[in-house]
């Protein structure tokens, strides 16, 4: 075999390599905008970290919160969670939705209610301190969404919410990673949810209230008038120094 024969193979090789590790599809982070859900909220928000989103909807009268949260497991066998911590702003205090695969059923998912005592212990609860319902969890395309319906006490403020994916060890949820987009997985719930006068700005990817019609025609009409009145002050300006 001829010397530039044995350069041309393992080039060959290696081009096939690359080009295989480059087109294999990855999953991307989910997105408001992307995602389709049996469920219809009125707000949604990409969550800063872990490619998390969550849709939402509060009724400001009976402060009742439906959310449908989703991310990805670290792995197929690994778990999502979404809760609301009333007292704090970090996870321990926090009480919340955690689902993983069901050891049953490779199809089926379990879903239950947790408290997160500590950074490293997780207890599985019957009911949280303020009511929830309409539970329910599913997976699609490696992502798993949480759907369920909390009640905001009415002493509750400035009330925080945390997200957070981990492994399963034995059937049981296992300490999540430390990392910093683990460790920073938690934030101020994007609108407030105090008093029967609270509302929820408008459906969209960011959930932000969009000024109404009246305030847009406006503002337009104050800009038009402003450029306006600079160029006419100019131009009488610069005719009066050609006269002088």
């Amino acid at each position: 075999m001829a010397f530039h024969d044995l350069l041309f193979t393992p080039t060959i090789s290696l081009f096939i390599i690359l080009f295989s590790l480059f087109s294999t599809p990855s999953h991307s982070a989910l997105t408001c905008a992307s995602q389709k859900l049996n469920r219809t909220y009125a707000n949604c928000t990409n969550l800063p970290t872990l490619g998390a989103t969550l849709h939402f909807t509060f009724n400001a009268t009976n402060r009742s919160l439906s959310v449908a949260f989703s991310a990805e497991p670290p792995s197929r066998s690994g778990w999502v969670a979404w809760g609301l911590n009333l007292a704090g702003d970090g996870m321990r205090g926090a009480e919340a939705f955690l689902a993983f695969p069901s050891s049953a059923s490779a199809s089926a998912i379990t879903l239950g209610r947790y408290n997160l005592t500590s950074y490293k212990a997780i207890d599985e609860v019957k009911a949280f301190t303020f009511d929830s319902w309409d539970l329910a969890a599913e997976e699609s395309n490696g992502a798993v969404t949480i759907y369920g319906s909390v009640k905001i006490p009415d002493s509750a403020r400035n009330v925080s919410h945390v997200w957070q994916v981990g492994p399963v060890a034995a059937g049981k949820p296992g300490v999540h990673s430390f990392e910093k987009k683990n460790t920073d997985s938690k934030a101020a719930f994007p609108v407030a949810l105090v008093g029967p006068n609270t509302t929820t700005p408008a459906s969209g990817e960011n959930a932000t209230a969009p000024a109404s019609g009246g305030d847009k025609k406006n503002g337009a009409a104050g800009e038009s008038f402003g450029v306006g009145f600079y160029f006419w002050l100019v131009f009488a300006l610069m005719i009066g120094v050609v006269a002088i």
